[in-house]
């Protein structure tokens, strides 16, 4: 499951797609999946992710029971608001998600944040040159993290800002994010 970052939110499924991600990379043929990819949008009047995880629970549901995909295999990924929602809903359904990667999200470190996530591998992906979204909430959550969480970790791409972050982390093959999103089961 990707989750789209601000940009994308409305009823214009065009948004979700001209943004330089995950659904633009794979219309545009700049990465192929043997896997089912769904990406919702974020209605005009949600202010983030986290107040729609009901919703996003019944369309993981309805996809595995109308596609046949595994249950056991969901991963979950977004960028910018998109990261910052992969943290909550993977730590608002415990157990649903295989991995969580944020890109370039924010997350408040709490006590229940780190209980909800101990158990789920996360890779939280930020660039070094952002100036939208402060890498250092990310790192400094995933350092705790990880006292819990031995599969939790961290990359800061020193030369990648905001917005060249997600061709970095999908695209790159040294990174290897979609080989780790697609090689984890629960």
């Amino acid at each position: 499951m990707y989750l789209h970052g601000g940009s994308g939110r409305g009823d214009d499924l065009e948004l979700v797609m001209e943004a330089e991600s995950l659904p633009k990379f794979l219309r545009d043929g700049d990465l192929a999946l043997s896997a089912y990819v769904v990406m919702p949008q974020l209605p005009s009047g949600e202010a983030g992710w986290d107040g729609v995880t009901e919703g996003l629970a019944e369309l993981i549901d309805a996809v595995v029971e109308e596609c046949g995909a595994d249950a056991g295999r969901v991963s979950l990924t977004g960028h910018s608001m998109g990261g910052t929602g992969a943290f909550a809903v993977a730590a608002a359904m415990p157990g649903r998600f295989s991995c969580a990667a944020p890109l370039s999200g924010s997350v408040r470190d709490t006590r229940e944040m780190r209980a909800a996530l101990a158990d789920l591998p996360v890779w939280a992906i930020a660039g070094a040159q952002d100036d939208v979204v402060d890498p250092a909430a990310a790192r400094d959550f995933l350092a705790a993290l990880r006292a819990v969480n031995p599969d939790a970790r961290y990359t800061e791409v020193e030369d990648a800002g905001h917005f060249d972050l997600p061709a970095r982390a999908y695209l790159d093959g040294e990174v290897g994010l979609v080989r780790w999103l697609l090689s984890h089961e629960r």
